[in-house]
């Protein structure tokens, strides 16, 4: 009996188990199964969806095209429906701004699926990682109340590797996600795109029951339906079922397996996808945001314009999208039908935004300077902003800055056109500079037709900043408040950073001194013509200066047309006197006293001063004193008139037997003879006009510039540059001639008579080749040095440089002309005699040389005596 009762209780029990079996089976199984119910679609809710180019959605009062229309309804918002028809929806919506629940109608093209999860109806919402994130850091955008916006125009092409988790995970599913943490490090969470329409989207987290390094990987559901198995075994439980084209995240230590975990009754549960099942993409490709630059931007279903167009976008819209490396096209993946399609948009109809965006401020250029809802001058304009206006915005493509607006209370992410703004500089530098315009203005925008905050009058000190090219920022006082102000650039001038000492003399008659820098201004002083001032640099057209007025400092400006800078430093020159009286005087006007007068042709020694005027010292009474000559009347050349014509000239020459050749074996012709006899034939600036040099005294030059520049390497001429100027001194001859002729006689410096000859054992040197006659030059070169005691080389160019002063040089041939041609004695003899040479290129060939040696030099005076024959 006993037994018996025991029987019946394991049988009642065996069928309480086998009811809960029934019972339960059942309900685990519709756990699976029920993400692939539909839901009705009276009552529920869904998004509005907008066409192309649009924002917004109609609702209609009745169920016809030509109906009222109740309000617009901003894309993505969320409506539920009453009723729906074959054409129009009945929906009723809550209008966020005046709390009111409205009914009306919607066409059913504009309504998501409702069987989708809400946030699976719009490819603007797949991706909450747009570009509105990268302008998210500027919270103050343009003073124009330009602010950041989280929301974008984006559109987001899926398919790339770097989105964030889907935003299709249920309210409940994130919270039960908050409650259930993974434990493991290594966990992260991935996310899975529901992409059929009888699907409801889980998240998909990623889990590690070991310390592996897991590869994070994403990729495409191949198979219909996808499945996530309880174990690494194809016959095992499955979690759960994706459509074919969904988009998957998982992780991928095994090769056949890869390891997920899915979201079951709000429980994370780890599962595993076989590999065959899903084709993962390359990690390595780039993701890319861009815009397009086509109206419409093409999606093509293979890399070629002749594929078939997937979908398209208006000029303007954001996209993202993969680089393909090596080829002009980029691939991305758009959602047809609510399937991940591949896609490919050729490169050139895009335009990349820029990776490292960059705040940037500037000012309006346009009146009105236009803000664009995308980043196309076709798009809407959802803001403008007066010329000149600040706004602050950020580095977007080539073309575009993006920015925030606010509209009706809302952030919105704008685009301005490059051209439309100037970027305000990135550091101001502080500036100070005067007003040139009577008055000067200041604005309060950076813009002619805004406001004028305050004015100036013309030469007023004004401090400012650098803010545009064409715009300075400053800072006024109005109505006792500090006020940001704009001021054209065309309106000041700036003064010179580091002003520099000046002297010069007034050039009118008088030379004022104002209180301002402005002609108009208060004159402070006055000073005569010719007067020696000292000031400082100023502007380009002003100098500061500082007189003294009833005892006191004060600061004074002088148009800088009024003042002729002295030069500095200042040469020491020498010219001829050109005037009968030649005139210096007390300040550099002629209106001035005269302190002395020179004869013409006097040769005189001066400074170089200003333009017009030179500085000299001459005695008066017996007292040095300084005085001006003015320009014109010195020049560093004479012409000497000689009462014979050119052509009696050439005549008295010809019977002189004059040579075409140094040799002098070929007679020269009458032409030949006119031609280097005439001087018009030869040009001031050229070498051969050195043939009227004045060799009759020193040229000015340096003993330094003559031992490095001219007698380095020159034998035993090298270093002897001061023994040169020393006889050019003391003969009134020029050094370059005495040089030139040393060259001449002693091979540079290298022949015997040059390195010296003992003549009764004293060695004697000769370095101009005085009395080496023929026959035997060095022995007779060296017995006239040892008779007259040039027992050095100093000595031998000193005082041999009388030689050839008193023979050469000053009987009256003092140029090479006059050595080869002497016009004085055809003058006054009628006919050719006391001649140098009879090769009548004599004097020509004689030049290059002497200009030659001139070139070496930085320190030297020129002064040139031409003839001038009668006609």
């Amino acid at each position: 009996m006993e037994n018996n009762r025991k029987t019946a209780r394991k049988i009642s029990r065996l069928l309480v188990v086998l009811m809960l079996i029934f019972v339960v089976s059942p309900l685990s199984s519709k756990a699976v199964t029920n993400n692939s119910t539909v839901p009705q679609i009276d009552n529920v809710k869904t998004n509005v969806i907008t066409t192309e180019g649009n924002d917004s959605v109609e609702l209609l009062k009745e169920s016809a095209p030509n109906s009222e229309v109740i309000i617009q309804i901003p894309s993505h918002s969320t409506v539920t429906i009453l009723d729906k028809g074959s054409e129009y929806t009945h929906v009723s919506y809550d209008d966020p701004n005046t709390g009111e629940a409205l009914t009306g109608y919607i066409l059913n093209t504009n309504l998501a699926d409702p069987t989708q999860s809400t946030s699976d109806t719009s490819e603007a919402n797949d991706d909450k990682s747009t570009n509105a994130a990268e302008v998210k850091d500027d919270k103050s955008t343009d003073t124009a109340e330009a602010k950041d916006d989280k929301s974008t125009d984006t559109t987001v092409l899926e398919g790339n590797n770097n989105s964030t988790a889907s935003t299709d995970i249920s309210e409940q599913e994130k919270q039960s996600a908050a409650t259930n943490n993974v434990s493991s490090d290594t966990s992260s969470t991935v996310t899975t795109k529901r992409l059929a329409q009888t699907k409801t989207v889980k998240s998909v987290v990623v889990k590690s029951d070991t310390e592996i390094s897991y590869q994070a990987l994403q990729g495409i559901a191949l198979k219909s339906p996808t499945n996530v198995y309880q174990a690494q075994d194809a016959n095992s439980s499955v979690l759960k079922s994706y459509a074919q084209g969904s988009l998957l995240k998982y992780e991928a230590p095994v090769q056949q397996w890869y390891k997920c975990t899915v979201i079951l009754n709000g429980k994370p549960t780890p599962g595993y996808i076989y590999a065959s099942d899903v084709e993962t993409t390359d990690d390595s490709e780039n993701v890319l945001i861009g815009t397009a630059l086509k109206n419409p931007t093409n999606v093509y279903s293979e890399p070629s314009l002749d594929s078939k167009v997937l979908k398209s976008y208006a000029q303007g819209k954001q996209l993202k999208y993969n680089q393909q490396p090596k080829t002009d096209w980029y691939d991305c993946t758009v959602i047809i039908n609510g399937v991940a399609t591949h896609g490919y948009i050729k490169a050139e109809d895009v335009e990349n935004v820029t990776t490292e965006q960059k705040s940037l401020k500037g000012i309006g250029l346009n009146a009105p300077t236009k803000i664009y809802s995308k980043a196309s001058d076709s798009s809407k304009t959802v803001k403008t902003y007066a010329q000149g206006s600040v706004l602050k915005y950020k580095t977007f493509t080539s073309d575009w800055y993006v920015c925030t607006v606010i509209v009706n209370s809302k952030k919105i992410t704008g685009y301005i056109k490059k051209n439309d703004v100037e970027n305000i500089v990135d550091s101001q530098q502080s500036l100070k500079g005067i007003g040139l315009t009577s008055p000067t203005h200041v604005y309060s925008k950076a813009s002619s037709s805004a406001q004028v905050l305050k004015n100036y009058t013309q030469g007023s000190i004004l401090k400012y900043k650098t803010f545009t090219s064409d715009w300075y920022e400053c800072t006024v006082i109005v109505n006792g408040k500090k006020i940001t102000g704009y001021i054209s650039k065309n309106n000041v001038e700036n003064i010179v950073e580091s002003q520099k000492s000046l002297k010069g003399i007034g050039l009118t008659s008088p030379t004022d001194v104002y209180s301002k820098a402005s002609s108009s201004a208060k004159v402070l002083k006055n000073y005569a013509q010719g007067t020696v001032l000292q000031y400082k640099t100023f502007t380009s057209d002003w100098y500061e200066c500082t007189v003294i007025i009833n005892g006191s400092r004060v600061t004074g400006y002088i148009k800088a047309g009024s003042v002729d800078n002295v030069v500095s430093p200042q040469q020491n020159m020498r010219g001829i006197a050109q005037k009968s009286a030649t005139k210096v005087y007390s300040k550099a006007s002629t209106n001035s006293k005269v302190l002395k007068s020179y004869s013409r042709y006097t040769i005189l020694s001066y400074k170089t001063f200003t333009t017009n005027w030179y500085e000299c010292k001459v005695y008066v009474n017996g007292v040095p004193t300084t005085g001006y000559i003015q320009k014109g009347d010195v020049s560093t050349q004479k012409e000497i008139n000689y009462n014979i014509s050119l052509s009696e000239a050439v005549a008295m020459q010809m019977k002189a037997s004059p040579k075409a050749d140094g040799l002098g074996t070929v007679d020269a012709t009458a032409d030949q003879v006119e031609y280097y006899l005439n001087p018009n034939n030869f040009a001031q600036n050229s070498s051969e006009y050195f043939q009227f040099l004045l060799l009759s005294s020193y040229s000015g030059t340096t003993a330094s510039e003559l031992n490095n520049n001219i007698l380095k390497g020159e034998g035993v001429l090298e270093g002897h540059g001061q023994a040169f100027i020393t006889a050019a001194k003391t003969y009134n001859i020029s050094e370059l001639y005495l040089i030139s002729h040393s060259f001449l006689e002693t091979g540079h410096g290298t022949s015997q008579l040059a390195k010296g000859v003992k003549i009764n054992g004293v060695t004697v040197y000769n370095m101009y080749g005085i009395g080496a006659t023929d026959g035997n030059a060095t022995q007779n070169g060296a017995q006239y040095a040892y008779d007259h005691g040039w027992t050095t080389i100093d000595k031998a160019i000193i005082e041999g440089a009388q030689f050839v002063s008193n023979n050469y040089i000053h009987n009256g041939q003092d140029t090479l002309y006059k050595m080869r041609w002497n016009p004085v004695g055809m003058e006054e003899k009628g006919y050719a005699n006391h001649q140098y040479a009879t090769d009548v290129g004599w004097a020509v060939k004689q030049t290059s040389t002497l200009s030659a040696l001139f070139n070496e030099l930085t320190i030297y005076t020129l002064l040139f005596e031409v003839p001038v024959y009668t006609l």
